[in-house]
């Protein structure tokens, strides 16, 4: 190592964080390459970490740092990466790796993303174990490629609607996943009681006689027409809707096969017809019967029979010569054609009757109309006698209103004439009060007029104009009567006015009004978000409802205030809150029905724990079902404690007849209790016995505990009194221990000092005494023995001596290099080479060897056996290397917390 070196240090070993960042991220050293394993392990800033992590960029490297790592921004990082990486290719030496980053995983969206794209099966697998969606377990099976995964996919969905979706996608990509999902619906329903294998029958046998019916197969008619017959007698119920459509289907197809063979004259028209060059093969009328067929399969509403025959007729008259063919296909549309006579004769027979009533009615309802409306206008001509103007005219719009609601031949021309001259009459009423009704307006001008400084509030001001022109409308229709040719009856002065005061008040207002409307807009925007975010709710298949019920309470408090809204928005706002409603509660209601079918199961097994001879076993059972209860979930109010009363019922006899042995028990459990006393009164006794008794009493209290285990019921105080006494024993026991293992390593560090001291009496010539050496320690670690050997051996003179400790001076900094990397210390500047290479040797051995890593205690006494083989050292480094290597050790036995 150069001197500047020593002295001027590379940028990324500069103290400042941001300056070795810098350095990480932007240079191209091959010195800074070399360091950045380092640098990516120890160096104390995660920004410094993490830019190392990015220029190694491999990953394995990415791995053991998410594995290692705290910081949240290197874990991000780092799971980018992997993700990338799992998706992309696979890796054998890196499954387990990878399996244990994915158990660190937390995010929904990666695990989904794994799920689906991962190309390692055991890492899909673990993705999937973790996913709960139904709707994306159902995509996950459709795109699953291993056969087995995708079964054990299929087993874990039981939504019907998520399977259905599945079986309609599949029916074209994949048959034998189509089939697996038909499979596991079935299932289903047959474990809650739905599938009905014998109505499935039923429906293939209609759909079956239908096709017949409609003309395909039709060289197979004979055959199959028995096999069906047969089928269907073989079921045991069957409903009546089917029965009929079955039976119909049959009927047709028995009608195209019974139809009449061609005769004599027939087969003379078919030669005629082959001389005149026919060949008969193919009927002109084939077209039309099948247009026909077409029409009635449709079974549009307003078919019109006669249409239809009325086409057949026409098409039958154009033919020139008719040929066998032609026959042929009329004898097979004979039973249509007929059907459809019968058709138009009772439309016909419906038509006249419906005619025959409507003429009675007619002439019932005229001499009913004239009674009725003689009395009405009796009570017209009385209110215009008594002066009452505005009764009078809604009398009179009520009367015209029912007059001209009635056919115009049935409205009688005398009722007519006589609320002409009533309405005349009107008129004239009409005249004179004019001019009080303008002293009215004049009143009502008034009082907009003092609206602006009236100081109402906005909505106040808003009502009292309202409420101006609807009077103003009133008397406006109180004057214009049928058959005036002025549009208003206020003059137009006194209009102008009513206008200009209006258009003042309602500018004071505006402002209000203005704000108000921006308030509106943005509640309508968030009523908007609301809305759209809710539906998303709804739809997701993986929310429950304990996550809609709360949108649900916020759309119900929603409709409650579309008042809020802009008036020509609440009714869009209302149905956008309607439909949110019904969407949450047809999947509350499916939530509902699958809490309550499961919450009757448990009714019945719990129905069943009376047979159960085994008490323990029935109120173990009983707390399981107990607990099957609590995750079933809610159910609607009024059935959910209907159901809970229906099973507490049936579980709480057997909790009586618990509690009764409880107390028997209780009774004959205090002279445990008494026993249990006087354990913890003499496990309290060794915990004050001296240093030296309480040494030799670990087998008397171990005695206590065994007799303590022993004892039941053990009451919690006096369990917690003699876990105190037992815990107080150990702790003097553990200080006792401890000031030992002090002792020793002091003793041990004496040792290797009269090691170190008898190497330097050797060197000089003077002699040791070996057992002397040896003295302070109770037993010599077999390294530290071997180097004991070694000073005290009189062959060995002095230049072997000197050679040992010259040769085991590059063992022992080795493993002060070791103990300090272990101990997480700082290693001299001159040691940095020989710490980076054993940092690079160990990083390639944790990789390739994950599984196999020793633990700290197991590191530190190989360290410890390395050093005390490494003695003797030359005099000029034990001290230096001594006292690194004690300070490492005093580090890592804080670290496994025996310091």
């Amino acid at each position: 190592m150069s001197l500047k070196s020593r002295f001027f240090k590379k940028p990324w070993q500069h103290a400042n964080a941001d300056k070795r960042l810098a350095a990480v991220r932007d240079e191209d050293d091959p010195e800074l390459t070399s360091a950045l394993p380092e640098l990516a392990e120890h160096d104390p800033s995660a920004g410094v970490r993490l830019a190392a992590l990015r220029r190694i960029n491999t990953e394995p490297f990415w791995l053991d740092a998410r594995l290692r790592e705290s910081d949240r921004e290197i874990i991000e990082a780092a799971d980018r990466f992997l993700l990338r990486a799992v998706v992309s290719e696979s890796a054998d030496q890196l499954a387990d790796a990878r399996i244990q980053w994915f158990e660190r995983i937390e995010s929904g969206e990666t695990i989904r993303t794994l799920a689906l794209k991962a190309r390692d099966p055991a890492l899909r697998q673990r993705a999937l174990e973790r996913i709960q969606s139904q709707g994306f377990l159902g995509d996950c099976y459709a795109s699953e490629a291993d056969a087995e995964l995708a079964a054990g996919v299929l087993e874990r969905i039981d939504q019907i609607s998520t399977l259905e979706r599945l079986h309609q996608e599949l029916k074209k990509s994949s048959k034998s996943k189509s089939k697996a999902v038909m499979a596991r619906i079935q299932a289903i329903q047959s474990a809650s009681g739905q599938y009905d294998a014998g109505l499935v029958d039923a429906e293939r046998l209609v759909d079956q006689a239908e096709t017949l019916a409609r003309g395909e197969n039709l060289d197979q008619r004979g055959s199959l027409l028995p096999e069906l017959r047969q089928a269907w007698d073989r079921l045991e119920s069957v409903p009546e809707r089917l029965e009929a459509r079955f039976r119909g289907a049959l009927s047709i197809v028995e009608a195209a096969i019974a139809r009449p063979a061609p005769s004599v004259s027939d087969a003379s028209s078919a030669a005629a017809a082959t001389e005149a060059g026919t060949d008969g093969g193919e009927s002109s009328m084939q077209g039309v019967a099948d247009a026909i067929r077409s029409e009635l399969r449709r079974n549009r509403k307003g078919l019109k029979p006669q249409k239809l025959l009325a086409d057949w007729d026409r098409a039958w008259n154009a033919l020139g010569r008719v040929g066998p063919a032609d026959l042929d296909v009329k004898n097979d549309m004979l039973p249509i054609l007929k059907e459809l006579q019968a058709q138009v004769q009772r439309n016909i027979t419906t038509t006249s009757a419906a005619a025959n009533a409507s003429d009675s009615k007619v002439k019932a309802g005229n001499t009913a109309n004239v009674a009725a409306f003689s009395t009405e206008l009796d009570a017209l001509a009385a209110l215009l006698e008594a002066g009452d103007l505005a009764e009078a005219n809604q009398h009179r719009n009520r009367i015209r209103g029912r007059l001209h609601s009635l056919p115009l031949k049935q409205r009688p021309r005398d009722i007519s004439g006589r609320l002409q001259r009533l309405e005349g009459r009107l008129k004239e009423l009409r005249d004179y009060q004019h001019w009080s009704h303008n002293e009215h307006r004049d009143e009502l001008i008034g009082r907009v007029e003092a609206l602006p400084d009236s100081g109402q509030h906005p909505d106040a001001i808003a009502a009292a104009l309202k409420e101006a022109r609807a009077e103003w409308q009133r008397l406006e229709k109180l004057e214009i009567l049928p058959g005036d040719k002025r549009k208003y009856a206020a003059p137009g002065g006194q209009w102008r006015r009513f206008q200009e005061a209006c258009s003042t008040a309602f500018d004071t207002a505006k402002p209000y009004f203005e704000k108000r409307q921006t308030v509106q807009e943005e509640t309508l925007s968030r009523l908007e978000a609301f809305i759209e975010a809710g539906m998303e709710q709804a739809r997701d298949e993986s929310l429950g409802p304990k996550e809609l019920m709360p949108v649900m309470r916020k759309a119900r408090q929603a409709i409650r205030r579309l008042d809020d809204l802009p008036p020509k928005s609440r009714g869009a706002g209302a149905g956008g809150l309607r439909d949110l409603m019904n969407t949450i509660s047809k999947r509350l209601d499916s939530a509902f029905e699958q809490v309550e079918l499961t919450k009757r199961r448990l009714i019945n097994e719990a129905r069943a724990l009376g047979q159960e001879s085994d008490l323990k076993t029935a109120i173990d059972r009983a707390k399981g079902l107990q607990a099957d209860w609590k995750r079933a979930g809610q159910g609607r109010r009024a059935s959910d404690q209907k159901l809970w009363k229906e099973f507490r019922a049936e579980i709480d006899p057997l909790f009586d007849q618990l509690d009764g042995q409880r107390k028997e028990r209780e009774q004959a459990n205090q002279e445990v209790i008494k026993k249990i006393e006087q354990l913890c009164e003499q496990a309290e006794g060794l915990t004050g016995l001296p240093d030296d008794e309480l040494s030799r009493a670990r087998g008397q209290m171990q005695g206590l505990v065994d007799s303590m285990g022993s004892l039941r019921p053990s009451p919690p105080a006096l369990v917690k009194r003699f876990e105190q006494a037992r815990r107080a024993f150990s702790d003097r026991q553990a200080e006792i221990r401890k000031a030992r293992e002090e002792q020793a390593v002091r003793d041990l560090a004496d040792c290797i000092e009269a090691v170190q001291a008898a190497f330097a009496k050797r060197i000089v010539g003077q002699p040791v005494d070996k057992d002397r050496i040896g003295k302070s320690c109770e037993q010599v670690p077999a390294g530290l023995q071997a180097a004991v050997e070694a000073v005290t051996d009189e062959s060995n003179d002095v230049d072997q001596l000197k050679a040992k400790a010259e040769a085991n001076l590059e063992s022992a900094l080795q493993i002060a290099v070791e103990f300090e990397f272990l101990s997480g210390l700082d290693s001299p500047t001159e040691e940095k080479n020989r710490r980076m290479d054993f940092q690079v040797k160990r990083l390639a051995a944790r990789m390739s060897e994950r599984s196999g890593q020793q633990d700290l205690g197991s590191e530190l006494a190989e360290l410890e056996g390395r050093w005390y083989r490494s003695l003797p050292l030359p005099e000029a480094n034990f001290s230096t290397i001594q006292a690194r290597i004690e300070k490492c050790q005093a580090v890592i036995r804080q670290m496994m917390g025996i310091a």
